[in-house]
């Protein structure tokens, strides 16, 4: 009898532990099928808001026939404007460390107001009588070598030079006027 347990325990053990066989493994998308995707969703004040950013998004960027992005500092900016301009962040004290990483010492003084603040208008374009760059109104052009002009609403126009190594680049310049 003390056999027969034996024999039905280890049969009980196998029997629970066994892969059915008829089971398949499920194929994913390959490599090749990925669609990027063309607009991002971001909270400000609880309200939710659809960001266009085209083929520049977190998923995935406008790229050439070999996978590299097109222009990896146009994407750094389109980034930058969808993570701390559009939502509102920029104007956040708490997301301030965050933003600072994004300029060098020398263009965030060329931001400083009388009071020792920041004035983001100059990057943002709003003030009483402009709504300047909305997700619904944002150009970003290359305007020469590493100067990219930004337009919104209302004739909006700010000239940002982005430098850096690939990867980390930061804002090293900013200027109502094009360069001379």
């Amino acid at each position: 009898m003390k056999k027969f347990l034996f024999i039905a325990a280890i049969v009980a053990l196998i029997m629970g532990t066994a892969v059915d066989a008829s089971a398949k493994v499920k194929k994913g998308k390959g490599k090749g099928k990925y669609k990027p995707q063309t607009t991002k969703t971001v909270k400000s004040n609880n309200n939710e808001m659809h960001v266009d950013q085209g083929m520049y998004t977190a998923e995935g960027a406008e790229r050439l026939d070999n996978g590299d992005v097109a222009d990896l500092e146009k994407a750094f900016l389109v980034n930058f404007y969808s993570q701390y301009v559009f939502n509102g962040n920029i104007y956040n004290e708490a997301y301030f460390p965050y933003v600072k990483t994004k300029f060098t010492s020398s263009a965030l003084d060329l931001l400083r107001n009388d009071d020792g603040g920041y004035d983001w208008s100059i990057i943002t374009g709003r003030t009483d009588d402009s709504l300047g760059v909305t997700p619904d109104h944002i150009i970003i052009d290359r305007y020469d070598g590493n100067w990219f002009v930004v337009g919104g609403e209302d004739s909006f126009n700010i000239y940002l030079k982005v430098e850096g190594a690939d990867g980390a680049y930061k804002i090293t310049n900013v200027s109502t006027f094009p360069r001379d």
